[in-house]
């Protein structure tokens, strides 16, 4: 089974933490049953398959772009990756031969989160914590191999009433989109080959050319710990 791509991976994480942040203002306690990752017009078929009924107070998030970053792309990870340990041969050696060495391709990705809710106070509470996240840390912090801390930014927008006024057909509720930018990076690792051993050997020469006489005087070993 291949693993999944490193995409996926911020998607989950965004979805996670923006259920975290705004669970408290809905009536909505289930990380499975009460956010669906879906565009704005799936969104209530995906909640009622999840829930088996069709009740509106849920959290809907979408990825609706990603683009490489051309003004981060000159940062040392993207450019040059960064040397992250010592990892097992892949190429039929023993021991930790290879060095594993991760680069970072900058990206933008545009998410859309929805709001859906029959109470519009509610809405307005999650609408002014939206606002103040700016000045409460709005970063996704991830952990590469479960080590090397990842910190993302995150960039707001303005919020949109999208609400379907239509109630006689489709009943009252309030919907609103809220923009969120997050300054990405796609991962990818490389195993190289690297040295772990250097032996010099250090040689006293005699005689006069062609016929010289090299006696060996010393060697050292010198071991790179992995």
């Amino acid at each position: 089974m291949s693993s999944p791509s490193f995409i996926k991976i911020m998607d989950d994480a965004a979805k996670a933490m923006v259920f975290a942040k705004f669970k408290s203002f809905l009536s909505i306690t289930d990380s499975v049953n009460d956010i669906v990752f879906a565009p704005k017009e799936i969104a209530q078929r995906k909640i009622a398959e999840k829930r088996g009924n069709n009740t509106v107070e849920f959290i809907s998030l979408w990825r609706d772009g990603i683009e490489l970053d051309w003004a981060r792309q000159n940062t040392p990870i993207a450019r040059r990756g960064i040397m992250m340990n010592y990892g097992d041969s892949s190429a039929g050696g023993t021991g930790t031969d290879r060095i594993i060495t991760v680069k970072a391709v900058p990206a933008s990705i545009n998410y859309d989160m929805w709001v859906w809710s029959r109470d519009l106070d509610k809405i307005a509470q999650v609408t002014e914590e939206y606002i103040k996240w700016l000045h409460s840390t709005p970063q996704l912090i991830l952990y590469y191999n479960g080590i090397y801390e990842m910190n993302m930014y995150l960039k707001f927008g303005g919020v949109k009433d999208e609400t379907n006024y239509d109630i006689y057909n489709k009943g009252l509720y309030f919907v609103s989109r809220f923009p969120i930018n997050l300054d990405g990076w796609v991962l990818t690792s490389i195993d190289t080959k690297t040295v772990l051993q250097i032996i010099l050997d250090v040689y006293l020469r005699e005689g006069t050319s062609p016929d010289y006489v090299d006696t060996l005087l010393s060697e050292y070993i010198i071991d790179a710990t992995p």
